[in-house]
């Protein structure tokens, strides 16, 4: 373990535990690497083996950062700790205890941390990158063309739309007054020559009667499934952890 990874050597910073706990505890570590916890632990065996355990971080476990925690030093544990507990103990001028399988529970003196170079890269696909430059000047061409060779006016808004028909009406509605979407598709569609329609007092208009039954009842549903999936999954979710800890949806 100890070739390559000399902590003597000039790559390793000396560290107090309340340093080395609030750096280690970081979301994103990006100058720092392996690290020797140093122990007051003296041993009463004949060998020189002073490693009294060693442990991977790996990011794929349930909790990577079960290792600065007070428990077992077990890779594979499950048990889900809370990373800052070395550092809010610390700054109350608690010791910063860890417990392990070989030797019992040990108390954390110092720190060394091995320093090394940030190495920050772009990583892109090449071909999916050529693919999106070709549909950009494809699009930027068209609108380039839109703009110098179609001098119509165009309908961006309702407003655009009630103003051309204004300066050009449509011939095939004219006199069709109070003619509604119903009336439309009930006897235009049908091939009937229809005239102005005669108007009637249907009384006072809701405001949720500008959308159709069909649309309220579709929007509804859709937005009461999702509500009941994602309680679904939160459920199953708080199921989970609570394995690993006490969890409730007012602490969430």
């Amino acid at each position: 373990m100890l070739e390559g990874l000399n902590p003597s050597t000039q790559g390793y910073e000396d560290m107090t535990p309340l340093e080395c706990a609030k750096r280690y505890t970081a979301d994103f570590l990006s100058n720092r690497r392996n690290l020797f916890l140093i122990t007051n632990h003296s041993s009463n065996t004949t060998n020189n083996n002073t490693i009294l355990a060693m442990h991977i971080a790996d990011p794929r476990l349930y909790s990577p950062s079960n290792w600065i925690c007070s428990h077992d030093l077990d890779p594979k544990s499950l048990i889900c700790c809370d990373p800052d507990e070395p550092s809010t103990n610390l700054t109350r001028g608690l010791p910063w205890r860890v417990q392990l399988e070989t030797v019992g529970e040990v108390e954390i003196a110092g720190c060394k941390s091995e320093i090394t170079s940030e190495k920050c890269k772009v990583q892109f696909s090449l071909d999916i990158m050529i693919v999106v430059i070709c549909c950009n000047l494809i699009k930027a061409g068209s609108m380039i063309m839109a703009v110098f060779r179609s001098r119509e006016p165009t309908l961006v808004t309702l407003g655009d739309a009630v103003d051309s028909f204004l300066r050009t009406p449509d011939g095939t509605t004219v006199g069709m007054c109070f003619a509604d979407q119903k009336f439309i598709k009930r006897e235009w569609t049908s091939g009937w020559r229809t005239g102005p329609r005669q108007w009637k007092q249907k009384g006072v208009q809701r405001w949720w009667t500008s959308v159709s039954k069909t649309m309220w009842i579709t929007c509804n549903s859709l937005c009461g499934i999702n509500i009941a999936l994602v309680a679904v999954f939160l459920g199953f979710g708080m199921l989970a952890d609570g394995e690993f800890k006490n969890t409730d949806l007012k602490s969430m």
